[in-house]
C-alpha cells in the first residue's frame, strides 16, 4: 500500500529551485543533492544494527528522479524546477514497521530545543519542536554520513555528530480547514506531543539543554534538507531525565530527587497516528508492538553507602494507559528500570502513557550536606519587540517560554478567549508585561537556561493541516494541486509568506552567579539570517525581541 522508496519518483538536481525560485515558500528551505544507488541493511531494528555501519546519505536518494514543473512566480515570468524533494520529503531508514531506540544528551545549541518556525505546513498539523541528540557510546551507530559532491567534482564524506529529533507539539494553529484549530484557540492540546495540555498548564514532558533522553520512535531520511541526514520523526516515546532536581516531600521531609519524565504515544504526526477518518495514507502506529523497556540512572550523589534509592510516581494530565508499568530499582548501581507493558497487557494502540517517576535516595534531604543546591525563582515580567514585519496588519504572534525545562505557551496568557486570533494572537501591541513566576532547584555544579522563541505566523500558516501525501506521483494532478496550494498569491504571498522567527532570547544561569538575592535581567532575541522568498520578507530576527524577568533567590 506504501511505497518504501523512490523507484518511479524523483531524484532532484543540485541548487535548482532554491536560487530563483520566489513563491513557493514552503520548499524554499529544501536544497539539492546528486544521488547514485545503495543498498539497505535487511533488519528489523535500529538497535539491532552492528556497531560498524553507520547508513549513508546517498541511501535515500536511491531510485529517486527529477519532477519537473513549470512554475509562474510573477506574471509573464516562467521557470521550470525540479520539486522532487517534496515526493517524498520523509523515507524509512529501515521500514515503517520497525522502531528505532537510542539514548544520549541533548545537544548544547543556539535556540534548540524549540518549536520550528519553518516546517512544510502540508505535511503537518502543527509545528513541531526539534532539538538535535548526541548519542551516548552505545548509540554512536546511528550516526549517518553525509556525501557531499564538491564543485571540482570530488566527493566529500562527513560523519554527523548528532541525529534530528521531531514530534509535532499540538498547539499554536488557528487556520482553518485544520483539524486542530478550534481546541488550540482555546489554549488547548489538539494531541501530538502536548496530549493533555490545558490553558495555562506547564508543558511538562518537552525536553531541553543538559537533559538526557530515551527516544524511540521512527527512523527515516529527511530529503528535505540535503545531503540528507537521519532523524526520528516521529518519536512515539521519549523518556527525559531532568538535568535539574525536583524537591518532593516524603515522609514528611523534603527531599531532592531526579525527575524522569515519561510520554508514549502513537499520536505522532500527519502521517502517523491512530487517529479515525484519515486519509488512507496515514499508517496506523502500532505502540502495542513491544513492550518499552529502559535504565535511567540516577544523577544526585548518595548520602551515604547505606542509602536506599527509592521513586515516585506522578499521573499527567492526558495519561489513559490502563495497565500499571513497573519500575525496578538498583541502589548498588543507582540506577531504576522501567517497564511499559504495552503489548504483555495488550493496551490500546490509541491509548498515552504520561506520568512522571521522582528517583530519590532514602537519607535525609536525599543528596550529601555538602551537595548545595540552592532554589530560585524565575518571574517573567515582560515581553517586549521592537518591531513586526507586518506593513499593513496585525501580527500574528506565537511565542514559547523555556525555564529549565519547563514550558509555557505565552499566548495563553493573554486574557481573551481566543489565544490565537487576539491577544498576542493577533495584535500591533509591542509591550506585553507578566507576572508568571517558576522556581526551580538549581545545585552549584548545574547551569539552566531562561529562553523565548517563536514566530509570527505568515501565509504559508494557512497551510497547515491542509494535509497531501507524502509519496505523491510526480503526475500533472499532483503538480497542478501544488500549483493552488503553495505558489498562488493567495493565500500564502498576500499573506506574507513563510512565517518569521523571532530569534531566540536566551541566558544560561547558575545559582551561584548571583551576588545578592535577586537580579533584573533584559534579554535580547539573536538568530541567523531569515531567507524568505518573498520580495522584501528576509531579514535577521537580531533583536526583534526581548523578555525581561528577575531571578530571585530564597536565602536561608
Amino acid at each position: 500500500m506504501f511505497a518504501t522508496d523512490c523507484t518511479d519518483f524523483h531524484r532532484p538536481t543540485k541548487n535548482q529551485f532554491l536560487c530563483s525560485l520566489k513563491f513557493i515558500p514552503a520548499i524554499l528551505f529544501a536544497q539539492f543533492s546528486f544521488a547514485q544507488n545503495f543498498q539497505f541493511l535487511n533488519i528489523d531494528e535500529g538497535e539491532k544494527e552492528t556497531l560498524e555501519y553507520h547508513h549513508s546519505s546517498e541511501e535515500a536518494e536511491d531510485g529517486c528522479k527529477p519532477c519537473f514543473d513549470t512554475i509562474r512566480p510573477i506574471p509573464f515570468v516562467k521557470q521550470v524546477h525540479d520539486i522532487g524533494l517534496m515526493f517524498p520529503t520523509w523515507r524509512p531508514v529501515v521500514g515503517y514497521d520497525s522502531v528505532s531506540v537510542l539514548e544520549g544528551m541533548i545537544e548544547e545549541e543556539l535556540g534548540r530545543p524549540s518549536v520550528s518556525a519553518g516546517d512544510l505546513p502540508v505535511y503537518h498539523y502543527t509545528h513541531d519542536i526539534t532539538w538535535n541528540l548526541n548519542p551516548d557510546k552505545n548509540y554512536r551507530h546511528f550516526l549517518s554520513y553525509d556525501i557531499i559532491k564538491k564543485p571540482d567534482g570530488t566527493i566529500d564524506t562527513v560523519r554527523n555528530t548528532t541525529i534530528h529529533i521531531e514530534w509535532e507539539t499540538g498547539l499554536a494553529q488557528s487556520n482553518k480547514g485544520n483539524m486542530c484549530t478550534e481546541l488550540n484557540r482555546q489554549g488547548k492540546s489538539c494531541g501530538f506531543y502536548s496530549a493533555g495540555h490545558e490553558r495555562g498548564d506547564v508543558i511538562w514532558n518537552w525536553p531541553t539543554l543538559g537533559d538526557w533522553v530515551h527516544v524511540e520512535g521512527l527512523r527515516v531520511w529527511d530529503r528535505g534538507h540535503p545531503p540528507a541526514g537521519t532523524e526520528i520523526h516521529p518519536a512515539r516515546l521519549i523518556a527525559t531525565r531532568r538535568n535539574l532536581p525536583a524537591r518532593i516531600n516524603m515522609d514528611s521531609t523534603n527531599k531532592y530527587a531526579t525527575r524522569i519524565d515519561i510520554f508514549a504515544s502513537g499520536d505522532g504526526g500527519a502521517f502517523d497516528n491512530n487517529r479515525t477518518n484519515q486519509p488512507n495514507f496515514v499508517r496506523k502506529v502500532k505502540m502495542s508492538s513491544k513492550d518499552y523497556v529502559f535504565i535511567v540512572k540516577q544523577t544526585l550523589p548518595k548520602p551515604s553507602a547505606t542509602a536506599l534509592l527509592k521513586y515516585a510516581v506522578k499521573d499527567r494530565k492526558g495519561n489513559s494507559f490502563t495497565a500499571s508499568a513497573t519500575y525496578t530499582t538498583n541502589s548498588k548501581e543507582g540506577t531504576i528500570t522501567i517497564k511499559i507493558p504495552w503489548k504483555s497487557a495488550s493496551v490500546s494502540d490509541e491509548a498515552i502513557f504520561a506520568q512522571s517517576v521522582y528517583l530519590y535516595w532514602d537519607e535525609g534531604t536525599g543528596v550529601p550536606a555538602d551537595y548545595k543546591i540552592d532554589e530560585v525563582t524565575v518571574t517573567l515580567n515582560e515581553l517586549r519587540f521592537d518591531r513586526f514585519h507586518e506593513a499593513l496588519g496585525k501580527a500574528e504572534i506565537r511565542v514559547f517560554l523555556d525555564i529549565g525545562g519547563n514550558y509555557l505557551f505565552l499566548n495563553e496568557f493573554a486574557n481573551v478567549a481566543d489565544i490565537m486570533n487576539d491577544g498576542l494572537g493577533k495584535t500591533r501591541r509591542k509591550n506585553w508585561n507578566f507576572n508568571i513566576p517558576f522556581t526551580v532547584y538549581v545545585p552549584h555544579d548545574k547551569k539552566f537556561r531562561v529562553a523565548a522563541h517563536g514566530f509570527e505566523a505568515d501565509g504559508i500558516d494557512k497551510l497547515f493541516g491542509h494535509i497531501v501525501d507524502n509519496y505523491s506521483p510526480c503526475t500533472p494532478a499532483t503538480k497542478k494541486m501544488i500549483n493552488n496550494m503553495m505558489i498562488d498569491l493567495a493565500p500564502v504571498g498576500i499573506g506574507g509568506c513563510l512565517d518569521d522567527p523571532l530569534g531566540n532570547a536566551i541566558r544560561f544561569h547558575t545559582a551561584t552567579e548571583f551576588p545578592g538575592k535577586y537580579m533584573d535581567f533584559v534579554v535580547r532575541s539573536d538568530g541567523g539570517y531569515h531567507e524568505d522568498g518573498c520580495p522584501c520578507a528576509s531579514f535577521s530576527p537580531k533583536n526583534i525581541m526581548s523578555i525581561g524577568y528577575r531571578v530571585e533567590k530564597t536565602i536561608p
